[in-house]
């Protein structure tokens, strides 16, 4: 089995059973923390003038991290159409979540701000959240293990999930009014805290201007932090004063969705019969999720590519779902 093979999804069909296993990356890290673990630990009993029977506390505890690296990456997420249920089992034998399939969605690609995605499970009651991990990264569309997870694992989940549906589970509550638009004459402008992009870019932007001046906090070297603070501070600050005065309108009398800047910076036009969708790309930093964007697809006529724009930013998820239905409510029915 090759290295690239052992971080891919893999899954095992049975009948009535799928079982996937989307933590393979963790051989591989493994095996990497061995030989690191060991050279440290040689290097320890080289300069500390030891014996390996003497350092036995540390040869434990490297050992340790070692094989619960390599039994995570046993762990298999188990769906089981007899039973009715989903189950994530740890290390391949501990239980640790158990959902009926009433309850589950179904199985999503979500992107991030790198340009890598991987398919999640999610849950009726949770469509935009983080969602349940069930493959690995992919960098390419068209990645061989991804076309093959989802035409024969993926598939074979949702006839499972879709046997367990019932009407209701897909009834809304109509639109009556709007949360994050107001509405004039067929027109919907997406709403905007002006007061608050104003008052952060001006503060952003007077803590760059003061690093400017003698009395900066931060002196005046050219280190790579200071500068990185300054475009932050001296870019940014305007930047988001910007993006506060720029307007999205989807107008439904001409049916187009347009966003205008005060500057003409990044002006867009496009017409509704060109949508092509929506789609959540959940952002986090140093690891820390930091907000769901709410993204919108558009396929003109004739090109090869979508282009794409974004219209909103959220951090709970209930309020990445009413947004996304009220876009929807506008553009494919009109309002």
């Amino acid at each position: 089995m090759s290295v690239k093979s052992l971080s891919q999804t893999r899954w095992k069909l049975e009948p009535d059973r799928v079982t996937v296993y989307p933590y393979g990356l963790s051989y591989i890290l493994s095996g990497v923390l061995a030989v690191c673990f060991a050279v440290i630990l040689l290097l320890y009993v080289k300069y500390q003038n030891t014996t390996i029977n003497d350092s036995l506390p540390l040869v434990l505890v490297l050992l340790l991290t070692v094989v619960l690296f390599w039994g995570f990456a046993g762990t298999s997420i188990v769906f089981d159409n007899r039973k009715g249920n989903m189950r994530k089992l740890l290390m391949g034998f501990i239980p640790v979540t158990t959902i009926p399939f009433a309850k589950l969605q179904g199985i999503s690609p979500v992107s991030n701000l790198y340009g890598s995605y991987k398919y999640r499970l999610f849950r009726k009651d949770n469509k935009y959240g983080k969602g349940l991990l069930v493959s690995c990264a992919y960098t390419k569309n068209d990645d061989q293990n991804a076309v093959a997870f989802v035409e024969e694992a993926a598939t074979t989940i949702h006839s499972y999930l879709d046997a367990h549906d019932s009407p209701s589970d897909y009834v809304t509550e109509p639109i009556t009014s709007y949360k994050y638009f107001e509405e004039q004459d067929g027109k919907y402008l997406l709403k905007k805290n002006k007061i608050g992009s104003t008052l952060l870019g001006l503060a952003l932007l007077a803590i760059g201007i003061h690093e400017l001046t003698p009395g900066a906090w931060l002196g005046h070297d050219l280190s790579i932090g200071r500068i990185c603070m300054l475009i932050f501070t001296i870019v940014g600050g305007p930047a988001i004063i910007l993006a506060g005065y720029t307007n999205i309108t989807l107008d439904t009398t001409v049916r187009t969705l347009e966003r205008k800047s005060p500057i003409g910076l990044s002006n867009r036009r496009y017409s509704f019969d060109d949508f092509n969708g929506v789609q959540t790309v959940r952002k986090s930093m140093n690891f820390i999720y930091s907000g769901t964007e709410v993204q919108l697809y558009f396929l003109k006529p004739g090109a090869e590519k979508q282009e794409v724009i974004v219209l909103q930013n959220f951090y709970k998820t209930s309020n990445v779902e009413r947004f996304v239905q009220e876009v929807n409510t506008i553009m494919l029915s009109g309002g």
